[in-house]
């Protein structure tokens, strides 16, 4: 984290805003002073602008200084300035006004609280800094070709200059009433520890941001924990990204996941679909969607898990071994998809076909749910 300066709050108002709000609490004058021993904010304004000597003092030696005394020539009026410490460095100093032993335990009180607002404002606006450029990374990668140097410009200065790379979403297992998404309950929280480098599911450099309903992270190597966002949470993960080209296109995939959220894979999911054909799910109109759903309607949740485990084993044996079913039981079921949908679940295009079915059945879903006519309608034009 960047060095506190406290010129820089004094440009943006804080520096004066602490003061005037101490000020009255205190009942003495209060001065500023920042690392060149000049007055930035006081409840003297007057004051703003000059040196100060017993400031300088503190800054030269890192010790409080107390005036008992008004100096010859000087408008350092009588009593004790403290310096203001801050990741261990003398960043400035606090003076307060008046006998140096009444107000010193008074002293040690304004410099405590003015670390401590200057320190939450420097976290604000550091974690705002990330924010902003988390986000412009997102965008910069969504836009595609047009923004690839843009892209390339933000990564290196996350210091994530080259591949691989993860880029990763999540959302809320629940939609929202449109079936778009909705961000983890943590995501805040992870936000600022990804971007701060303090998350325990990203050990390397990351950026990360809520957009557009999904949490998202953009992180340096392969290593990030699919769970970040608790067991709870649908996510969609890619690992190993060599290029920002590719990084691109995965980004602009992402973001149909944001409006069809139930294509989202949940941790508990023991058959999750190629994301290619999750992605491939995202991007057909509703009604292409009711065409396919409607290849299934009729099938059992035992003959849709079926069509699940082959699509994702490609062999009766290793299928039925993961449903926990005999191989005959497995094999009718097969024999039963096939009657029902003309399908047969051994072709590989055919159990293509029934697999983003299966897909589409879940985009449509919760619009069924909430808008039964539209769904319905869906269903019925295929």
């Amino acid at each position: 984290m960047k060095p506190v300066e406290l010129g820089g709050i004094a440009g943006t108002g804080l520096a004066q805003r602490i003061i005037d709000v101490l000020g009255p609490t205190v009942q003495q004058h209060i001065n500023l002073m920042d690392a060149d021993a000049v007055v930035i904010a006081s409840t003297d304004t007057g004051r703003i602008g000059s040196r100060h000597q017993g400031a300088e003092e503190v800054l030269r030696t890192g010790q409080p200084v107390l005036v008992s005394q008004p100096i010859a020539g000087h408008s350092d009026r009588p009593g004790i300035n403290l310096p203001l410490v801050i990741d261990h460095d003398v960043c400035g100093v606090i003076g307060v006004t008046g006998e140096p032993k009444d107000v010193e335990p008074l002293a040690q009180v304004v410099a405590l609280t003015v670390e401590l607002l200057i320190e939450q404002d420097r976290e604000h606006r550091t974690s705002a800094a990330a924010w902003r450029a988390a986000r412009d990374l997102v965008t910069a990668l969504s836009s595609g070709a047009r923004a690839r140097e843009t892209a390339q410009e933000l990564l290196s200065s996350a210091g994530m200059p080259r591949g691989p790379w993860t880029i990763g979403v999540w959302a809320a297992r629940k939609a929202r009433r449109d079936g778009s998404a909705i961000p983890p309950a943590n995501a805040e929280q992870l936000v600022r520890e990804i971007n701060d480098g303090t998350s325990p599911g990203v050990p390397g450099r990351g950026r990360a941001v809520v957009w557009q309903g999904l949490l998202w992270a953009v992180v340096q190597g392969e290593t990030l924990d699919e769970d970040l966002a608790g067991e709870d949470a649908r996510r969609f993960i890619t690992r190993g990204v060599q290029e920002v080209d590719v990084l691109s296109s995965w980004v602009q995939d992402m973001n149909g996941l944001s409006g069809r959220v139930a294509l989202m894979p949940r941790s508990d999911e023991h058959f999750v679909p190629p994301q290619e054909l999750t992605v491939l799910a995202t991007r057909l109109t509703r009604d292409a969607l009711g065409r396919l759903a409607q290849q299934v309607a009729d099938l059992s949740a035992g003959q849709r898990a079926a069509i699940c485990a082959l699509a994702a084993t490609n062999s009766l044996s290793e299928g039925a071994r993961r449903l926990f079913l005999h191989r005959n039981t497995l094999l009718q079921r097969v024999t039963r998809i096939q009657e029902l949908t003309g399908r047969d679940l051994r072709t590989p295009d055919d159990a293509v076909v029934l697999r983003l079915a299966v897909l589409a059945e879940a985009a449509l879903a919760d619009e069924s749910r909430l808008h039964p006519e539209a769904g319905h309608n869906a269903l019925k034009n295929g």
